[in-house]
């Protein structure tokens, strides 16, 4: 109901400058009613924008913010069109210094276009686009300040200067038709109606800009006259167009992507590149003045600096974004996908310097604390009935769960790596044998916690795990007496073990002189005899009979 209400008062309006038009003879009065209007139309504009900006989703927030900022700057230029019109009562000079206000005034609203709202875009394609877009906005005020300023400031000439400002600002209007166009022929639904909508209200107030500035040269022109008939008529439809923008707020975004951005970033190179020929044709041009050719050659030199740092900048942002790219990248390719654990690829890639860490830390030589490379293999107990009973997606909910309960219990130096389906290696570095029964025992409970079991789809499940492990280096006297893979073959052979005398327990295969019961005799790696420690959920224990085994 305020909606239409709105559009009704804005309608009214342009009812009663048609009016004023047809039945109030040229006179200040028709001038007061004519600006008044057109002040309270554009305000209107402005209020409408950014009322979309305040109650707009984030993903919209700064296009409609842009519009605003366009419309508020034709605000001031109105205010003042109306200061001499209506408080020194004489015409605007020509060249008006509140023509610059108009021209830039379509900056924001490219940039606003140029945001293409209506898709899903990242940060990061903002952040280059805000770039690209300073890169375009410096170089359209360059080409002001090359065509335009010169005839108004430099050497006043009202001719050049009403036909170079024509001239550029409808280029500047006919960019903004086309990008206005792109996005019509691109969308679909509201969206597709809602572009359409703003394509019909910048070409009618392109089309009566253009009429008015033509009228004005000729000094045909007066505040009132038919000439801005036009002119509010399009002021209307851009409220027209706001208040249809706040029916688009719950319009889902598109998942498509455009190719509009890729040839912003084009042009935004093209603009770099044109500042060389851009100077060279002012330093050849022997048709203007000394000064005009001075002054525009100061302003290319001036814009081609500035435009040198935002590339700077850019490359800048676009290392930084590579970089960032390539260490998610390597951490996927080292990062277990279901899990969040390390993957064999991480384990292959840093094995060798945690073993190389270990054998120095044993060498006769070394006078800091020797440390220890415990390899802790972990493997579920049944874990196939969970997924055989309850479906694979239970059992990736199971092996997540694990894997937050290993990490809870586990040092920040040590590494989690999924070995295989349901079988895990904790690599503990920087450790002591002497207490490696006891973080065995830390991992079974966190594992196979009585109190708290896995609880996914409404289903609770108590796993437990099973764990083999062993110390790199083998021998601490010789460090380099058994191979790593060797001993890794030994903490898997532990596993083995545990999985034999009941499940839900840890042993530790040990050189025979460090553990209790001697199994067998090995033919690798001078690896002649070794031991057993067994571990149960309650705690390390002397022999294997002792956890309840036969």
């Amino acid at each position: 109901m305020r909606l239409k209400l709105w559009a009704a008062v804005v309608v009214l309006l342009t009812l009663a400058q048609i009016a004023a038009t047809v039945l109030v003879p040229r006179s200040f009065s028709l001038t007061l009613i004519n600006d008044s209007i057109e002040f309270l139309l554009i305000l209107s504009v402005l209020l409408v924008f950014s009322v979309n900006a305040s109650v707009s989703p984030r993903k919209t927030r700064l296009f409609w913010m842009l519009l605003a900022a366009c419309w508020g700057v034709t605000l001031v230029a109105q205010a003042m069109w109306m200061y001499f019109d209506l408080v020194l009562r004489k015409e605007a000079p020509n060249p008006f210094v509140g023509d610059i206000l108009l021209f830039l005034s379509n900056i924001p609203f490219l940039a606003a276009l140029l945001l293409q709202p209506h898709l899903n875009s990242d940060e990061n394609h903002k952040a280059e686009g805000s770039v690209d877009f300073l890169l375009l906005l410096l170089w359209w005020l360059n080409l002001y300040l090359f065509f335009v300023i010169p005839w108004q400031y430099v050497v006043l000439d009202e001719a050049k200067y009403g036909s170079n400002y024509n001239r550029l600002n409808g280029l500047l209007d006919i960019v903004l038709l086309l990008t206005l166009g792109f996005l019509w022929s691109r969308t679909f639904g509201r969206q597709k109606w809602f572009y359409a909508s703003f394509f019909g209200a910048q070409l009618l107030i392109t089309v009566s800009g253009y009429v008015a500035n033509q009228a004005i040269e000729k000094h045909v022109y007066y505040a009132g006259s038919w000439y801005d008939v036009p002119y509010s008529v399009a002021l209307a439809s851009f409220t027209v167009v706001g208040l249809f923008g706040l029916t688009l707020a719950s319009a889902p975004a598109a998942s498509q992507k455009s190719k509009l951005p890729v040839h912003v970033t084009r042009l935004g190179m093209l603009a770099v590149l044109s500042l060389p020929v851009i100077g060279a044709w002012a330093a050849l041009n022997r048709t203007a003045p000394s000064q005009v050719t001075q002054f525009r050659e100061l302003v290319t030199l001036g814009t081609m600096l500035a435009m040198a740092l935002l590339v700077f900048a850019k490359q800048r942002q676009l290392r930084t974004k590579l970089a960032k790219a390539n260490q998610v990248l390597q951490e996927a390719s080292v990062t277990d996908p279901l899990t969040g654990a390390r993957n064999r690829r991480f384990f292959d890639t840093t094995i060798s310097g945690d073993a190389n860490q270990a054998l120095r830390s044993h060498a006769p030589t070394q006078e800091l604390r020797v440390s220890d490379l415990i390899f802790y293999m972990v493997d579920l107990d049944d874990f196939k009935e969970v997924n055989d009973r309850y479906g694979h997606s239970v059992g990736d909910e199971v092996l997540r769960e694990v894997t937050r309960r290993i990490n809870a219990v586990i040092r920040s130096s040590d590494v989690l790596v999924r070995w295989g389906g349901d079988e895990f290696l904790i690599v503990s570095r920087y450790s002591n044998r002497a207490e490696a029964a006891t973080f065995a025992s830390r991992i079974l409970t966190a594992v196979g916690n009585p109190e708290a079991g896995v609880a996914t789809a409404g289903i609770e499940i108590r796993q437990t795990c099973s764990i083999g492990w062993a110390a790199f280096p083998w021998y601490p006297g010789e460090p380099n007496a058994v191979s790593l893979e060797a001993v890794l073959g030994l903490a898997d052979r532990g596993v083995y073990e545990a999985k034999t005398f009941g499940k839900n327990r840890a042993i530790g295969i040990l050189p025979a002189n460090q553990g209790t019961t001697l199994l067998f005799a090995s033919a690798g790696d001078r690896v002649s005899t070794y031991s057993v420690q067994t571990v149960c959920a309650e705690g390390p224990s002397e022999s294997l009979k002792s956890c309840g085994d036969s």
